[in-house]
């Protein structure tokens, strides 16, 4: 935009055109159209493509037209309409796919937005068997009904702020009043406030501005792209954010624990949810640990391993030119590789790309004598238990090759300090001024490794939650207390 624009609006039609020439008029789909009515000139501004034209037509040029309009547009306009007296705020009235009204010396900005957008679909990567199969769109205004609709209180509050000087893109602060951790919502403002920027073109630009740690491997910051979702964590307290142009909603604070949770565990009953939680944090370990233990136990500690384990595995690695250790560095940046070549390539091919190219790798691989096949189990199972819990991908690929490279060159004494490493790093981390691992509470600790009947659940997270933390009343006899 034009630095030297005018500051107030044209007092006659002309001038008003030229004034939205000269911000706007070299942009082909930039729509001016002047006309006279019986009274005075008037003048239609919209973008084209973003605001429609059959209702522009229909409901403001064909009444300004006609032959007994008597001056009044407040009788004449057949959409709801607001006056605007800043010329800055018209130009970005229409950016934002408004349609303005220029007549007798006032401007008035339609809402006509009428652009193409993505249906509400499930969201891939947060599939779920039992629960509500809609996802974010791009489009903010359906992501804040949605979300309204899983939360019908005067409680639910949304900020606007405008962030961007180029895009200009919209985001909103979503909060329950009455939960809400008042000292998270003053950081999460004050941190978006600070932002000046060109472009926030995704919700990825705002979480690293405002992330605490941009070097640690754990932001402290959720992401989800599901309604049902957002509703359950601000109801505990948090602050969600969300960006226009994106599906994906951010959430603070996020507790290290949460990553392995699912909306879907909520729906189940309690035994189901278990079992699938004790799955998932299995996953968690062996994608984590399994290849540096491994290889920590076969190059430096024999004697652990039982003696028929160990005949197989020197039988099967007999004439592999590498050691254990960097064939399990070859296999698994061999599968890293993969795995983002089926990320990158289309969908209908991507997954067989992973699935057949691993196949094909490790089975060639064996056959010429490369590497030995129990380098292939162990990196096989290390990269589909990192399927279970995809919210920690950064997390398990630089731990798997941490405790792989400390395993390989200090045997168990090496996994002992990888873990104290990991460890200090988890207890030193916080979120927003809490701490990631704050999930070992009396309370808290019902739904946190395991997780208790949604009953016995009376108190919202203590370290999230510093008032109204009663979210359930529920006692025996099914009355309230």
């Amino acid at each position: 935009m034009n630095e030297n624009k005018p500051k107030k609006i044209a007092s006659a039609a002309p001038k008003f055109e030229k004034q939205i020439e000269e911000i706007l008029g070299k942009s082909f789909d930039v729509v001016i159209y002047r006309f006279k009515t019986t009274q005075d000139e008037a003048v239609i501004v919209h973008i084209d493509g973003m605001a429609s034209k059959d209702l522009i037509d229909r409901d403001i040029i064909k009444p300004l037209k006609r032959k007994d309009f008597d001056g009044d547009i407040n009788l004449t306009l057949n959409v709801p309409f607001e006056s605007e007296t800043s010329f800055e705020k018209v130009i970005q009235a229409i950016l934002d796919g408004n349609a303005i009204v220029y007549y007798a010396k006032a401007v008035y900005v339609a809402d006509l937005k009428q652009f193409d957008k993505r249906s509400v679909e499930m969201p891939q990567g947060e599939e779920v068997n039992r629960g509500p199969k809609e996802g974010f769109t791009e489009s903010i205004l359906t992501n804040m009904s949605m979300l309204r609709r899983k939360l019908k209180t005067t409680n639910l509050i949304y900020e606007k702020l405008v962030l961007g000087k180029q895009s200009s893109t919209i985001i909103a602060i979503a909060y329950l009043d009455n939960i809400v951790n008042r000292g998270v919502l003053d950081k999460v403002r004050e941190k978006l406030q600070k932002i000046d920027t060109d472009a926030i073109l995704e919700s990825g630009y705002l979480e690293q501005y405002i992330e605490e740690h941009p070097l640690c491997i754990i932001s402290g910051i959720g992401l989800t792209q599901k309604p049902d979702v957002v509703a359950a964590k601000i109801i505990e307290g948090r602050v969600a954010i969300l960006c226009d142009g994106t599906p994906h909603t951010l959430l603070i604070p996020e507790l290290f624990l949460e990553n392995v949770h699912t909306a879907e565990e909520f729906y189940d009953r309690t035994i189901k949810a278990n079992i699938t939680r004790f799955l998932k944090m299995l996953a968690l370990t062996l994608n984590v640990l399994l290849p540096g233990v491994s290889v920590a136990i076969l190059t430096y500690h024999q004697e652990m391993v039982p003696f028929t384990f160990l005949i197989s595995f020197i039988q099967a690695t007999q004439g592999t030119p590498l050691t254990e250790a960097a064939e399990l560095f070859f296999l698994a940046i061999m599968f890293e590789l993969l795995k983002e070549a089926g990320l990158r390539t289309p969908k209908v091919i991507g997954a067989s790309i992973t699935i057949v190219g691993g196949l094909i790798l490790g089975e060639t691989a064996v056959s010429a004598g490369i590497v030995g096949a129990p380098s292939v189990i162990i990196i096989a199972i290390s990269s589909v238990t990192s399927l279970a819990v995809t919210n920690l991908s950064e997390f398990n690929t630089v731990y798997r090759f941490l405790f792989l490279m400390l395993g390989s060159i200090m045997g168990i004494i090496g996994i002992a300090v990888g873990f104290i490493i990991m460890l200090t790093q988890l207890i030193s981390t916080e979120s927003f001024g809490i701490p990631i691992l704050a999930s070992f509470s009396k309370e808290e600790l019902k739904d946190s490794v395991i997780r208790f009947p949604l009953k016995s659940m009376k108190y919202r997270p203590e370290s999230i939650a510093k008032n109204n933390i009663v979210r359930n009343n529920f006692t025996q006899d099914g009355k309230g207390n």
